[in-house]
């Protein structure tokens, strides 16, 4: 038997025994790892195990089916390595983050966008509508950032695609609380991008400003709508119905210099005016007109007041820092008459006559055209010595460097450099009053529809409801709490009167009283009876 074992081993090479042995040998570096997640990958199992060593090869076993067994090999270069890893990673808890499957509806066309909804309507409500064409998975109702009210639109995610498809034949065809959806296709986020992009691209350039109509606007439900009252949220929401209106017209424009400003008291003049845009905003206007009648009336020669004016301004930065300084702030006129301040809208012919006239006086003015000539003349002997001041400051940075002049003034700091445009911007920002409402953008039109503008007075007036009956509430639970102080203290609380209505009662008292004496007076003074027979 041992004979036969020799000739058997005497029949391999040296070289193959060598191979055999090397082979043997980088077995014992092999390891296998059970217990995986039927969802690991090669390349997290690379990385948590390529810390004790160079890893030559990772095979995670699998079925037939192409299903893991939750087992794997990994084969590492030296033994040293592969005895570290059984050491630290026997019994270890593998967190892996699964790679799920990102599932997107849109491109699977599963998800619909709804347009035309009642404001009412609710996410539960319109998933039981639209879950006659299937099941639904999610409802998202878009809703204003602000006060959180809703858009009228809505997104639907059903579970199969061709319910959304049976839901899109059935477009303006479905009835939500009597008005008829608009069922489309929900698009990509990219191909929303792309399509406005196109937009823009093909759109001219907005040259009658119309998104200066957004500056300033109230909203129902923002913080600047606290304390407004309604009267003031009706007066802004019929003016931006009679701007929209006059805008049909595409003679007129919006101003970019002037204002108008609503809500002035009757007994203001121009100088009144005037006086009180200077208070609030330390700004001189260029052009201050009160609006008048034509006809003297009673109390004033010059006509009665309508009620609003115009101001105008050498630049739009300035017109614009007015308008958030002064729209609907309560300190100027009163908390319940505040300043309702938009941009003015102009009619193109009637400002081209005007420039046309403007210019034509100035051209046969001297007097302007020698102020022009001083003023050309200043212009360059500014410029003049702007670039001398500065050759200067280069010459003696040249002799003194930046190091020499920090050793001669250790304390000065170095001035940040922040160019005109940004720093504009950034004063525009700064200038935002917690009153002054919303802020328009450069692009965005500030038009809005009928609908929209009466969904805001019934939002509003729904809001001033819940105010006072909060005020009310808050007033109960102090009464209580005054009296529940006064049965502690054996104190009986006196209701509050009103002093007028005190000084009434006491006229009347003392009336009663002085009659009543006149009478008892009357009746004493006044002789007795005697019979008219004798006894």
């Amino acid at each position: 038997m041992a004979l036969a074992q020799a000739q058997k081993a005497k029949k391999f090479s040296i070289n193959e025994l060598r191979r055999r042995s090397r082979s043997y040998f980088h077995r014992q570096c092999r390891i296998i790892v059970r217990n995986l997640s039927y969802k690991i990958t090669e390349k997290k199992l690379r990385k948590e195990f390529e810390r004790f060593g160079k890893l030559e090869e990772v095979n995670i076993l699998k079925r037939e089916d192409g299903k893991m067994v939750g087992c794997a090999f990994l084969q590492f270069s030296q033994r040293e390595e592969s005895d570290k890893a059984i050491d630290e990673m026997d019994g270890h808890l593998l967190k892996s983050k699964i790679e799920q499957e990102k599932r997107n509806e849109v491109e699977e066309g599963r998800e619909v966008f709804v347009k035309n909804l009642p404001y009412d309507v609710e996410a539960n409500e319109l998933k039981e509508i639209m879950s006659q064409f299937g099941i639904v998975e999610k409802v998202l109702i878009n809703r204003e950032r602000i006060s959180g009210h809703s858009k009228g639109t809505a997104f639907v995610i059903f579970k199969l695609k061709d319910s959304a498809q049976l839901s899109c034949r059935q477009s303006l065809k479905l009835k939500v609380h009597d008005q008829y959806a608009e069922i489309m296709p929900a698009l990509r986020k990219k191909d929303i991008l792309d399509r406005e992009k196109a937009k823009q691209e093909k759109r001219a350039k907005d040259t009658r400003n119309l998104y200066l109509l957004k500056e300033g606007l109230i909203m129902a439900g923002s913080p600047a709508a606290k304390g407004v009252s309604q009267s003031d949220m009706s007066q802004r929401l019929r003016l931006e119905q009679r701007s929209n209106e006059i805008l049909k017209n595409f003679n007129r424009f919006v101003a970019r210099d002037r204002l108008t400003i609503h809500n002035i008291p009757q007994s203001y003049t121009n100088e009144d005016l005037r006086k009180m845009i200077i208070n609030f905003t330390s700004y001189r206007p260029r052009e201050c007109r009160v609006m008048r009648d034509n006809r003297p009336s009673f109390g004033s020669a010059a006509g009665r007041s309508r009620g609003y004016g115009f101001v105008s301004f050498p630049k739009h930065e300035i017109a614009l820092d007015v308008l958030r300084k002064l729209n609907n702030n309560p300190s100027v006129f009163g908390k319940n008459n505040r300043p309702i301040v938009s941009f003015s809208i102009e009619d193109r012919n009637v400002y081209n006559i005007r420039q046309k006239r403007l210019e034509k006086s100035r051209a046969n003015n001297p007097t302007y055209q020698k102020k022009i000539q001083e003023l050309q003349e200043k212009k360059a002997k500014r410029s003049q010595s702007r670039k001398e001041t500065k050759r200067q400051t280069l010459e003696k940075l040249a002799v003194a460097p930046t190091t020499l002049l920090q050793k001669l003034n250790p304390n000065a700091k170095p001035v940040a450099l922040v160019p005109k445009k940004k720093q504009r911007k950034r004063d525009l920002e700064q200038m935002v009053t917690p009153f002054s409402g919303e802020l328009s953008k450069e692009g965005k039109a500030g038009l809005r529809s009928n609908r929209k503008i009466t969904y805001q007075a019934d939002a509003h007036l729904q809001r001033i409801k819940e105010e006072r009956k909060e005020g009310k509430k808050l007033r109960r639970k102090q009464e209580a709490a005054r009296n529940r102080i006064a049965k502690q203290g054996n104190k009986r609380v006196k209701q509050k009167m009103n002093v007028n209505e005190l000084k009434k009662e006491d006229a009347f008292f003392n009336e009663a009283i002085g009659k009543y004496k006149n009478m008892i007076s009357q009746a004493t003074k006044q002789p007795v009876r005697k019979k008219w027979y004798s006894e």
